[in-house]
């Protein structure tokens, strides 16, 4: 009798005793934050994925820039890897390019990575009303690399096209200012007219960037701009899920729509 009250006892003061749960006070190195920055890039024509511009770039500290313009080189990498050859594109502001020591180190990181040519586009920001004389050096040093260099947020300005009709760049990013601008008025018709004539002439590859209204897509396509992208086409993804995508989230959702009954109240 007592070895079974014994028993009883332990049994008792176990299931009363107090278990302290903590948190771990370290993460665990096996799960990568998924961080949202990528915007998928469509053909215009068949919304088919070509590509990814990679938002984390759209700022002004250098050395920020760089160290995310790395990780941008190591996510291509990952890609590339994985069997997917997907062109990126990596915007880099106008005013950094005058700072040697920052170039240095963007070759150096860009010559590291080993990347196969022609795989990494440069839209460059932060152009309008500067000289082009002062970045031409510059310039030049980006093509050697094997960059694809293009124009963002173009909306058509004079010291815009100057820029454009320059040996250096081989596509242009309109804004959705310039598309919209354009649906409204002839006069901006006529510029936007003009610009895709000029861009079709010097095979430079055309692109709607922003693009958040199917009247926005419908203008692009109609007028046979070559690529779009923006919130209609996908919201930004991680650099994981981009290894899923082939078709933009338009076309999902014109292929999911139902179909109207034709006999309905015959």
């Amino acid at each position: 009798m007592k070895d079974h009250q014994g028993i009883y006892q332990n049994l008792k003061h176990w299931l009363t005793k107090k278990i302290h749960i903590e948190q771990p006070q370290t993460k665990d190195i096996s799960f990568e934050e998924q961080l949202i920055y990528l915007d998928p890039i469509f053909k215009c024509n068949s919304q088919e994925f070509s590509g990814a511009v990679c938002n984390d770039l759209l700022q002004t500290d250098p050395s920020l820039y760089l160290r995310q313009f790395k990780n941008a080189l190591d996510s291509i990498a990952y890609w590339y890897c994985h069997g997917r050859a997907i062109p990126t594109y990596l915007p880099l502001p106008t005013s950094m390019l005058l700072s040697e020591e920052f170039v240095l180190q963007y070759e150096q990181y860009l010559i590291a990575s080993q990347l196969p040519i022609g795989l990494i586009h440069v839209p460059i920001l932060d152009y309008k009303n500067l000289e082009l004389s002062l970045f031409e050096n510059q310039l030049q040093q980006l093509q050697r690399l094997g960059l694809i260099l293009e124009l963002k947020n173009f909306s058509g300005s004079d010291s815009e096209l100057i820029w454009l009709n320059s040996t250096y760049f081989k596509g242009v990013h309109l804004s959705i200012g310039f598309v919209r601008a354009a649906m409204m008025t002839t006069l901006s018709k006529e510029r936007f007219d003009d610009l895709l004539i000029t861009c079709k002439s010097n095979n430079h590859h055309t692109y709607v960037e922003g693009i958040s209204l199917v009247h926005d897509f419908n203008f692009a396509n109609k007028n046979e701009v070559e690529f779009c992208y923006g919130p209609l086409m996908m919201p930004p993804v991680s650099k994981h899920q981009l290894l899923k995508i082939t078709i933009s989230q338009l076309n999902q959702s014109f292929q999911s729509s139902p179909k109207k009954n034709l006999h309905y109240g015959k």
